[in-house]
């Protein structure tokens, strides 16, 4: 399994795909509605039955419970059970793997084209996937106007504008600013290390300082990392039981990240979800 070392966002995961020959697409109308992902997965099925491909119209919904939920919007008592189990989230899943697989949002194996697709030959499901990207692209430029090459582009496009707008409204913003001071401040007087008082950053600190432990692992490990995109990299092999002396300096961490952290977190998270979703909106929504 590939780590990327991206923004950590809330949001939809998106299935890879491939890029395709090109058909055309009537006029644009970029209206960021609520029934965009529908429209543009209605669209998908109608462009890949055009190549001779089935397809079913499918928009996925989030399975999160109501405790992950509440942890991303910043609810303290949520947040605390969250971080006393899980930490950061970094090292969480090398002990409790069956934990992690619970809190997909939604795979591609939930979707009906899943079983379609494996059911082609391989040759067939290479021009399957090549059609299907084309297909999406043309769709989403169709309903929003953007103009992706892959679903890859359309990830990386969503959170570039997710990074430009939480730099620019957040940072910017002076009771943040203040919270995130006080928050810094809290942290250095436990020892912390806080390199950057600026939200975005704060927001961050604690997952990134234990990311970079795990890479550190992993690019000392057995597994060669060559070839790689800068800043990818294999997941390590962690026996559980070191991990859980990760996880544990982790954890502690986490909620002392919490504590110093709570007004801040009750400000700051849900500005970033609303930031999120309205990039989600307008790249069409969290169709599958």
């Amino acid at each position: 399994m590939i780590k990327r070392s991206t923004l950590a966002l809330v949001g939809l995961s998106l299935v890879a795909g491939c890029a395709s020959s090109p058909v055309a697409a009537p006029v644009v109308v970029n209206s960021g509605k609520a029934d965009d992902p529908r429209r543009i997965q209605t669209l998908v099925a109608d462009c890949m039955k055009q190549r001779g491909f089935k397809y079913v119209a499918w928009v996925p919904e989030a399975k999160v419970s109501d405790d992950v939920e509440k942890a991303y919007l910043g609810d303290y008592e949520a947040m605390k059970k969250e971080r006393s189990q899980r930490g950061f989230g970094v090292f969480a899943d090398f002990v409790y793997p069956e934990e992690g697989e619970k809190r997909v949002i939604w795979r591609e194996s939930d979707s009906p084209n899943f079983a379609v697709k494996n059911q082609l030959s391989p040759a067939q499901r290479t021009a399957y996937g090549k059609a299907l990207t084309a297909c999406r692209s043309l769709a989403l430029k169709q309903v929003t106007g953007k103009v992706v090459t892959s679903d890859e582009d359309r990830a990386k496009q969503e959170n570039e504008m997710i990074a430009q707008r939480l730099d620019r409204e957040l940072n910017a913003d002076p009771k943040l600013v203040e919270l995130a001071t006080a928050m810094g401040d809290c942290l250095k007087g436990k020892g912390g290390q806080v390199a950057s008082l600026r939200p975005v950053d704060m927001s961050r600190r604690g997952m990134q300082e234990f990311e970079a432990q795990k890479q550190k692992i992993a690019l000392n490990d057995d597994i060669p990392d060559k070839g790689l995109p800068d800043g990818q990299y294999y997941e390590p092999r962690i026996p559980v039981a070191t991990a859980r002396q990760y996880l544990n300096r982790e954890v502690k961490a986490a909620l002392d990240d919490l504590e110093c952290g709570k007004d801040f977190y009750a400000a700051y998270l849900p500005r970033t979800d609303e930031i999120a979703r309205q990039v989600e909106r307008e790249f069409g929504g969290g169709d599958g």
